[in-house]
């Protein structure tokens, strides 16, 4: 078989972009409680890594892009939070 050379091409992405260092190290001084970024200033920094991520997929051709889900705090969390019979409880060695 031969390769697809002109679009339509087919692919599906399926998980997070990984975070740039900007984002990882304003959410672990946020997250840890680190009095030197507040939750305004963290929201700008992930902002702007969001629009740096749609516009780099935009430059691939994708015509669906993602935020890269980089306001996610863990990629199952959302979905439990949402379950019905299950508390999350923070311990000392997280959630």
């Amino acid at each position: 078989m031969t390769a697809i050379q002109t679009p339509p091409f087919r692919a599906d992405h399926v998980g997070s972009l990984l975070r740039p260092a900007a984002v990882m190290n304003a959410r672990r001084k946020f997250y840890t409680n680190d009095p030197s970024i507040s939750a305004e200033e963290l929201k700008a920094i992930e902002d702007a890594a969001i629009v740096d991520a749609i516009r780099m997929q935009e430059n691939l051709g994708l015509h669906v892009t993602t935020d890269g889900e980089y306001r996610r705090y863990f990629w199952h969390y959302d979905f439990m939070g949402m379950l019905t019979g299950f508390e999350l409880d923070r311990r000392d060695e997280g959630i």
